[in-house]
């Protein structure tokens, strides 16, 4: 395994933190900005995927910060990146500007239909959506033997589009600067149907709007979560039942849960009976 360049941590100043992580900036590197990944998270090979996945995504022309170079400390890894100054996500301002939701719900659509739109080709660190799917619901502990035989079906179905999937689509991954907006988070960038995307956020803002981490991570009330979906989903598609949309969503949701625990696998018996009971109401209706 390639061995990165230990960063000196003494010269930086920590500017934000997270779950998984934290950033640093420092007067020696003006424009640039440490993410320092946490925990498993920051092994190797997880930031490798990050990484790789973001430089893919700012070569084809995604508007995201530019990536420069891998560095760790000890055994955890991160980066170096462009530095966004006065930055702040669409889930911060949909926090501190309520009003303002359904505006900022379609400036993202605009957005997202932007991504979605855009050809990348399928590699080493940008999947294809339909084989990872393909291969998590054939692996997968979470799914009762018919379950996984319908879902099978639903992922031969899916469209083999050649097009650009955030992988982890929702308004906490898009920031906003000097009039600019930019995608991060991108170490699950992927190939495939834009409606993977969607059902992402459906679940998010939707299904786990009740999860207080949830709120937390998007400086969001439920109340608010639901107003950015419906006010997305309406700018996004273009039509006004959301009800039918949601109903649409709902086995792409359950693979999306799928996909997540097969990238980031646990043995926590609570979070698997409540992976489990989620799947079975995402399915009920099918």
């Amino acid at each position: 395994m390639k061995t990165y360049p230990q960063i000196e941590l003494g010269e930086w100043t920590k500017v934000g933190e997270g779950y998984n992580g934290e950033a640093y900036i420092s007067a020696s590197r003006p424009g640039v900005m440490l993410k320092l990944v946490r925990r498993e998270l920051g092994a190797a090979h997880k930031v490798e995927q990050e990484f790789n996945a973001s430089r893919t995504a700012y070569e084809i022309g995604i508007p995201c910060p530019r990536v420069y170079e891998i560095v760790r400390n000890g055994e955890e890894h991160g980066y170096l990146c462009q530095a966004i100054e006065g930055k702040k996500s669409i889930a911060r301002l949909c926090s501190d500007f309520p009003d303002r939701i359904p505006e900022f719900a379609a400036k993202m659509a605009d957005w997202g239909r932007a991504v979605h739109s855009t050809p990348i080709r399928a590699g080493e660190y940008v999947p294809s959506m339909k084989e990872l799917l393909t291969k998590a619901v054939e692996q997968s502990p979470l799914l009762t033997p018919s379950q996984r035989e319908g879902l099978q079906s639903v992922v031969l179905e899916m469209p083999d589009d050649k097009t650009c999937l955030h992988g982890d689509f929702q308004p906490g991954n898009i920031i906003l600067a000097d009039g600019k907006h930019y995608w991060i988070d991108l170490g699950w960038l992927a190939q495939g149907w834009y409606m993977m995307d969607l059902a992402h956020m459906f679940k998010m803002l939707v299904e786990d709007s009740v999860i207080p981490q949830v709120q937390d991570l998007t400086h969001m009330s439920r109340e608010q979560m639901l107003r950015f979906w419906d006010s997305f989903a309406r700018a996004y598609t273009g039509i006004d039942d959301v009800d039918a949309l949601n109903r649409q969503l709902r086995p792409y949701a359950a693979l999306d849960i799928v996909r997540t625990f097969h990238l980031h696998a646990s043995d926590n018996p609570a979070l698997l009976s409540f992976l489990k009971n989620c799947i079975s109401r995402h399915l009920s209706d099918i």
